[in-house]
């Protein structure tokens, strides 16, 4: 059980203190004290937890300070640092909103970093709404259905590899910048569709590429049922060694890892436009695919994950 130190007793831990409480019955986590502001005279103990100012802390054992305010954030995160607390163990409270959360699958994700390979935005929108540090190189990048496979297949090969320009991006003419890694019959390319210039593109990629947890990836994949050579993809696509998942939007692909979201129908039928609303941007989309998928459960690969069929 983690014995964990609450930052903040104001509205925003007010909306997450039920959440706590459960991870305290299921017996996931203890709460040690709450660090306020607030003078003593007021109140010492709030909700069965001690209340104690910050420069208490030292006096402390505790495995993870969990900072409630979002306003605040950082700036209680720089000054837990300054205090001597490990960055590394610092928890937003806004993980505790994750539909179905559980603090040990949450916490497994940051004890051991899980490093997402994603075709598009995918992973770097999951990052953010998890509230996990990017521990992957695929953030901001589109690819090629085919290339990405090949990507995917052999990770370990690529990353090996050192980035070239294949075309340079260009403001002006709205052209983004363009890499290739690999040579022969293993030469991919990349779209850095988020950055100004290839030496952009190639120094966040470099520098993301050192987080990879080697021990850790997870593959993300997406696949609209009008490409002509889909079974082709959906066939490759299970070759891949890591834990995975492809989001196919023909349905019924009768092919492990491969899913179909249904409520994707129920969107489109509210009013949007299919021919605007495409499946794999349904997908990216964390507010619905929460609705269908247990993403804590998927990333630490329990099966139950899907909610809606």
């Amino acid at each position: 059980m983690d014995k964990c130190i609450i930052w903040g007793a104001g509205r925003e831990y007010e909306n997450i203190v039920n959440q706590i409480l459960f991870e305290i019955e299921k017996g996931n986590l203890e709460v040690i004290a709450i660090v306020s502001d607030i003078d003593h005279k007021y109140f010492y103990n709030k909700d069965g937890f001690s209340v104690v100012k910050k420069e208490k802390l030292h006096e402390l054992e505790f495995d993870y300070l969990i900072i409630t305010s979002t306003k605040c954030y950082t700036e209680i995160e720089n000054e837990a640092i300054l205090l001597g607390i490990n960055k590394n163990k610092i928890i937003h409270g806004n993980v505790f909103k994750i539909p179905l959360f559980d603090w040990k699958r949450y916490i497994s994700l940051v004890k051991s970093p899980i490093s997402i390979l994603s075709d598009d935005c995918w992973g770097g929108y999951l990052y953010h709404k998890l509230y996990l540090p990017f521990s992957s190189p695929c953030i901001n990048i589109s690819w090629p259905k085919e290339d990405y496979i090949k990507f995917a297949q052999d990770v370990f090969y690529y990353l090996e590899q050192p980035l070239e320009m294949e075309r340079e991006g260009e403001l002006r003419k709205n052209l983004y910048p363009i890499g290739r890694i690999g040579s022969g019959d293993k030469k991919i390319h990349m779209d850095f569709v988020h950055a100004a210039c290839f030496q952009d593109a190639k120094k966040l990629w470099d520098r993301r590429k050192e987080r990879v947890n080697r021990d850790r990836i997870f593959v993300k994949f997406s696949l609209p049922a009008y490409l002509e050579n889909y079974k082709v993809l959906l066939r490759e696509f299970n070759k891949i060694l890591f834990p995975k998942i492809a989001f196919f939007s023909g349905g019924g692909a009768e092919l492990e890892n491969v899913i179909y979201l249904p409520r994707f129908e129920w969107y489109v039928n509210q009013g949007e436009r299919v021919d605007t609303v495409m499946f794999s941007d349904y997908v990216r989309n964390m507010e619905y695919l929460l609705k269908d998928i247990d993403i804590l459960k998927l990333l630490n690969h329990e099966e139950d994950y899907i909610r809606s069929k």
